[in-house]
């Protein structure tokens, strides 16, 4: 009997492990909320903002995520970076919350939630980061 065909236990022990491993590979390049272009508004010659609408399922609300990007690259150019680290200086619930850009100044006014916010924004062009002051006026309702 020795001589025998037989499973044997390290073989699936090791198909164990493969399973798992490839469960956390796809659980760590989880995709991350779906986001398209609601607006794009031209602050300076260096930078445009946009504004976002992000889904991340059907039993949440919608999000407004604002970000500072380089003016020389496309819309193409914007969507693949949020996929890299460009991070936006404010979440909200409040889709209209841009007031106005003047004077190289981005003034808000938001209604509702705001999830994160960073003042000043910070955009980065060819290697130097930049600033762009906001001025904001928020309300819960």
């Amino acid at each position: 009997m020795q001589n025998a065909l037989a499973f044997k236990k390290r073989y699936l022990l090791l198909i164990l492990l493969a399973v798992i491993a490839f469960v956390i590979c796809k659980a760590l390049h989880f995709s991350p909320p779906g986001e398209e272009i609601v607006r794009k508004v031209k602050v300076n010659n260096l930078a445009n903002l946009y504004i976002t609408e992000a889904n991340a399922g059907a039993t949440t609300d919608f999000s407004y995520r604002f970000y500072l990007y380089d003016s020389s690259k496309d819309d193409k150019e914007f969507m693949a970076s949020l996929k890299g680290e460009l991070s936006p200086f404010m979440i909200t619930e409040d889709k209209d919350a841009l007031d106005k850009v003047e004077n190289d100044a981005i003034y808000l006014s938001v209604r509702g939630d705001i999830y994160t916010f960073q003042s000043p924004a910070a955009y980065l062009i060819h290697g130097s980061i930049y600033y762009v002051p906001i001025y904001i006026t928020a309300s819960p309702f």
